[in-house]
């Protein structure tokens, strides 16, 4: 195997711990929460060594962040096969996406985990930046996918909104989010798509 074989196989296997580890914290959420989960137990379920999880991980705070990003990325492949959906109807597709979020949410682990006092609230709120910047980047590119007309700063804000507003109503779920939201974002819609057909 030359070098540069031998460096693809080093990354697979580094990412295949990276995802067992993960899958090791989806498990201990499951079982006991977050709170109640030591590094050691995330290296003793994931089989690897406790060194091995703060070598690729840092902390356990950088463990949890990460556990919640991988989350948040899951929702966010719905809200893009929603919107994909939806593509002739600029209003349905928000109101699919937002409901795919906010379904999804509402049967996640790790959402329930959050509403339950779990201490990974923080990661969505007030230290959820990365989540928020995840999802924002994610919307833009999957409006420039099936919008590309649209104003860039436009997007942008649209995309920002959104995932804040998507993410404060799955961490506290009232009502029907997902319409409540779109009816309030449909006036901001439709000058977006008027403006770009100028």
């Amino acid at each position: 195997m030359n070098t540069e074989g031998r460096r693809r196989h080093a990354e697979r296997v580094r990412e295949g711990m990276r995802e067992a580890i993960l899958d090791a914290v989806e498990a201990l959420v499951r079982d006991r929460g977050w709170q109640e989960t030591r590094m050691a137990d995330v290296a003793d379920a994931a089989e690897v060594s406790r060194q091995t999880v703060y070598q690729l991980f840092g902390s356990r705070e950088e463990l949890a962040q990460q556990y919640v990003l991988r989350e948040a990325d899951r929702f966010l492949g719905t809200v893009e096969s929603a919107v994909a959906v939806h593509a002739d109807d600029p209003y349905a597709a928000v109101e699919a996406a937002l409901d795919a979020f906010l379904t999804g949410a509402a049967d996640n682990l790790m959402v329930k985990a959050i509403l339950s006092g779990d201490d990974l609230l923080p990661l969505v709120t007030t230290q959820g930046l990365p989540v928020i910047e995840m999802a924002r980047e994610r919307l833009i590119a999957v409006i420039g996918v099936h919008w590309p007309f649209l104003d860039a700063g436009d997007v942008r804000l649209f995309a920002e909104t959104v995932a804040r507003l998507a993410i404060s109503h799955a961490t506290v779920a009232t009502g029907d989010a997902a319409h409540d939201i779109s009816r309030v974002l449909r006036p901001f819609i439709t000058q977006v798509f008027d403006g770009s057909q100028r």
